[in-house]
């Protein structure tokens, strides 16, 4: 939902702006002021997401009112009636400005860009793309690409990758969990990647081998071997 606060000291205006507003069902008006005074303590008490701001106000200016606001700051739309306002408009990082009178297509224009700025913000951040793993005093990265497999040695993970073999103390279900949607457990202790395995032998009791393509062999638990079947057919589609 918009949260949308409408700073305009023309009561007509506003109520056309909330209007057209009206039309758009993802938007809620928390508020109207007609001066700057009154837009700060809305502002405070409703925490708007979107502020449409009228450039001239009886006690002040739209833009001073833009940087008055506490953080988090709301995205500003500026209502204005001179074309040569948008540069000082942008300065504050507005969204859009509309020129008097707004028209359905204006209001349209700047919440479109407004639902572009809320999905840009909400976005998962990106998961890192290497491990980290202490040893003693030096820290290494190793790329989750060059990963091949993880097994368990007591305490400790042996992370494989690049011909190496790396300690990492931290338990297999968290480690899994960071290595993401490339890699499945197969085993208690074991670790891989989906697009090593070269073949799975069966054996009678539900448990398997599977050969990997770096020569090796692992163990196919039978407990693990649901999930290896409906990764392996999701990763074929």
């Amino acid at each position: 939902m918009i949260r949308t606060l409408i700073v305009e000291d023309v009561a007509l205006v506003r109520a056309g702006l909330r209007r057209l507003l009206a039309e758009h069902p993802d938007v809620e008006v928390v508020g109207e002021a007609a001066t700057v005074a009154d837009a700060l303590a809305q502002a405070a008490a409703t925490r708007p997401t979107l502020a449409f701001l009228d450039v001239e106000l009886p006690d002040g200016t739209g833009l001073a009112l833009a940087e008055a606001l506490a953080h988090p700051r709301p995205a500003f739309v500026f209502l204005t009636a001179f074309p040569d306002f948008a540069l000082p408009a942008f300065g504050v990082e507005a969204i859009d400005y509309l020129l008097k009178p707004a028209t359905a297509e204006d209001v349209a224009r700047a919440l479109d860009r407004m639902r572009r700025a809320q999905g840009a913000h909400s976005a998962k951040p990106s998961k890192p793309r290497h491990l980290e793993i202490r040893d003693g005093g030096r820290t290494m990265f190793v790329p989750l690409d060059a990963i091949e497999r993880v097994d368990a040695a007591g305490h400790y993970l042996c992370v494989h990758a690049l011909g190496q073999v790396h300690l990492l103390r931290t338990p297999i279900t968290e480690l899994v969990e960071r290595l993401g949607p490339d890699f499945v457990r197969v085993h208690r202790s074991t670790l891989i990647r989906l697009d090593r395995i070269a073949a799975i032998t069966d054996r009678r009791n539900g448990d398997g081998d599977i050969s990997l393509t770096d020569g090796s062999t692992v163990p196919l638990s039978r407990t693990f071997r649901a999930e290896l079947a409906r990764r392996l057919a999701a990763a074929a589609r």
